[in-house]
């Protein structure tokens, strides 16, 4: 469901034709084979082999490593554009990151971060609350952002912000059980009656959702 913020962020950081472009959090290569198509010269990096060989699928030519936010294997100064999608905020240290970000970034240039918005604001939350999914149960839902610290931190220029609608949408009950097994999620109690709320007349669930973005000044 992040693709649905793609454009609104290359947009916003001026990601085009001959842009020297880093994914961080790359994972499938979703974001960087979109890149590519606007004509950026993508590079990315994700912790997950996985991931980098799915990745390379989904852009063939790209620049793409193993390893860790916190510690990137590139020089300084050597992107004119910086994006992360939904990633950031799980690194092991979102500060340490942005401060990487910054350092591969070149003066002038921009870093995009963008994450689903506030858990609070987030349906698909809510019902993983509902349910009990470990790490988002009632009390235990972070009450502070991990990237609005790291860019308070680290004293970045924000030059622009912006919300997109996220939605996700399942087929069915099936389709959701599915979603939730391969998410490692082990619901307590019945999901079809959690998920009630979100039920449509044709039998699909449908999860009101925003992501939220920030473009930063290097």
């Amino acid at each position: 469901m992040v693709a649905a913020a793609w454009e609104a962020v290359a947009g916003a950081a001026g990601v085009g034709d001959g842009t020297s472009l880093l994914d961080l959090g790359c994972g499938d290569g979703g974001f960087c084979a979109y890149a590519a198509r606007r004509g950026a010269i993508v590079h990315g990096l994700d912790v997950e082999p996985d991931a980098i060989a799915e990745a390379l699928e989904a852009a063939p030519g790209a620049d793409l490593r193993l390893g860790l936010m916190e510690n990137l294997p590139w020089a300084d100064a050597s992107f004119e554009v910086v994006t992360s999608f939904n990633a950031l905020q799980y690194a092991l240290d979102a500060e340490m990151a942005l401060i990487e970000a910054m350092r591969v970034a070149r003066p002038g240039g921009r870093i995009a971060i963008c994450k689903w918005g506030p858990a609070a604001e987030n349906e698909s939350f809510a019902f993983l609350i509902s349910i009990g999914a470990d790490g988002v149960r009632a009390g235990r839902l972070p009450v502070t952002d991990p990237v609005q610290e790291a860019i308070a931190a680290a004293g970045v220029e924000v030059v622009a912000t912006g919300e997109v609608a996220a939605p996700i949408v399942m087929a069915d009950e099936v389709a959701l059980e599915v979603s939730l097994e391969r998410a490692r999620i082990r619901p307590e109690g019945s999901v079809a009656a959690a998920a009630a709320p979100y039920r449509r007349a044709d039998g699909s669930y449908r999860f009101e959702n925003r992501l939220r973005f920030w473009v930063l000044r290097a």
